[in-house]
């Protein structure tokens, strides 16, 4: 594999490497990635790049450029010390790269297993590097060969059909709190793809009541018009919070929007009926200190994503079946960037030939004009052909070191069959 082909890098923090805090520190909002990605690519380098930032991952994928420039615009980025994160950061590079791109679309790298979301905001991600003149051709020709992957794991395998999603660790945990959920009124906080799926799963167990609440008011009655809620607007969470037994955040809000003052007043008027905050965000939309008030539960991403790994025994035939699809397809995609590397010179060679054959015939033609004997010109053409033919290939022999004289040798044996006669 020529590197020039296969020139890519990423580096990033996850869920398994960092804590919820680092990971917040690095995370980008959907409106910074643009600009992030115009500012990285006029580094030393550079050519293309994709920045994918979800509640468990930060990662940064380039071609052609050394990982440390990759590692050193991020953390001057976020006004990080190297030192201080470097056992949080890992890097690929190579078909490593491509390997990873391959289990990330097809959730095998995640949380919850097999989870379809991670599919969406790799696209995203791909889509925003795309707006910008990120992307370029080998990035492009690497997260269409990712998505193609996800999409064989999906339909070939099981690896989600047993899967514990967070929905169903939040509805676990809530079960523990309150028993029967029949009774119990959940807010969510933010109307993105995670609290899509965490409405519907919490409508699909009978609770009393769902409300939705977003910046965008429209948005908000969207969503609760599929699952048969009530809507409201962000402006109006903290003053409701007393309604609530249940709150599921996940906004894209860089700094908390339910502070420990306005929970602890909701505590105190719903006469001390506990509240389960369950926060998804990164960086977290609830205000930790919070877990400190009596009566007040709170679960970040983290907290219920040990649960779902207590669920994963299932799914470990189904992930080794998802695995083996993508070292099958990392090896054809391997072999489709080889092919496209040497097609260039496939085209040299034909033109070659074309050339030799169209000179010796032009002047064979011109001597049977001149009366010569066709046979006999025909003779001559031919072992002009192939002088011409052999005359590169026997000098690079003759004159070539010992070590690369015996690589040509063993590449003509095979080029032209020598070997079988």
């Amino acid at each position: 594999m020529s590197e020039s082909q296969f020139n890519f890098f990423s580096v990033g923090l996850n869920y398994e490497t960092s804590s919820i805090e680092e990971r917040e520190k690095f995370s980008f909002g959907a409106h910074e990635i643009e600009e992030a990605l115009t500012e990285l690519i006029k580094m030393p380098g550079v050519r293309e790049a994709v920045i994918l930032s979800t509640c468990n991952r930060t990662e940064i994928f380039g071609f052609s450029v050394d990982k440390k420039v990759l590692i050193d615009w991020l953390t001057s980025h976020r006004g990080a010390v190297f030192e201080h994160i470097s056992n949080s950061l890992y890097d690929h590079r190579s078909e490593q790269v491509a390997k990873h791109v391959f289990r990330v679309a097809s959730g095998l790298d995640s949380m919850v297993l097999g989870e379809t979301q991670i599919l969406g905001q790799l696209k995203d991600a791909v889509r925003s590097a795309d707006n910008v003149g990120a992307l370029g051709v080998n990035l492009r020709k690497l997260f269409d060969a990712g998505f193609a992957v996800a999409k064989s794991v999906r339909t070939e395998t099981e690896v989600g059909a047993h899967s514990i999603s967070l929905a169903a660790a939040s509805a676990k945990v809530s079960d523990r709190i309150f028993g029967s959920l029949h009774e119990v009124s959940v807010l969510f906080v933010g109307a993105g793809d995670m609290n899509r799926v965490c409405a519907e799963y919490f409508r699909s167990l009978n609770v009393k009541s769902i409300t939705i609440a977003n910046r965008t008011l429209q948005r908000a009655k969207s969503l609760s018009s599929t699952v048969g809620g009530d809507s409201i607007s962000l402006s109006e969470v903290t003053h409701r919070l007393r309604e609530f037994d249940i709150v599921v955040s996940c906004t894209g809000s860089p700094t908390p929007i339910i502070g420990k003052g306005p929970i602890e007043k909701a505590i105190d008027a719903r006469r001390h009926r506990p509240i389960l905050f369950i926060d998804l965000a990164v960086p977290r939309d609830i205000e930790l200190e919070a877990s400190d008030l009596e009566d007040v539960f709170l679960y970040t991403i983290d907290d219920l994503g040990k649960i779902v790994q207590d669920g994963m025994r299932n799914r470990e035939e189904a992930a080794r079946n998802a695995e083996k699809i993508i070292e099958d397809r990392l090896i054809q995609f391997k072999s489709q960037l080889d092919r496209e590397r040497v097609i260039p010179t496939i085209k040299k060679f034909r033109q070659r030939g074309e050339s030799i054959v169209q000179i010796e015939l032009e002047k064979a033609l011109s001597s049977i004009s001149k009366g010569e004997a066709p046979e006999k010109v025909l003779v001559a053409m031919s072992r002009a052909i192939s002088n011409k033919f052999m005359d590169e290939p026997s000098r690079a022999l003759n004159h070539d070191a010992s070590e690369k004289k015996m690589s040509l040798s063993d590449a003509l044996e095979k080029l032209y069959g020598l070997d079988k006669n």
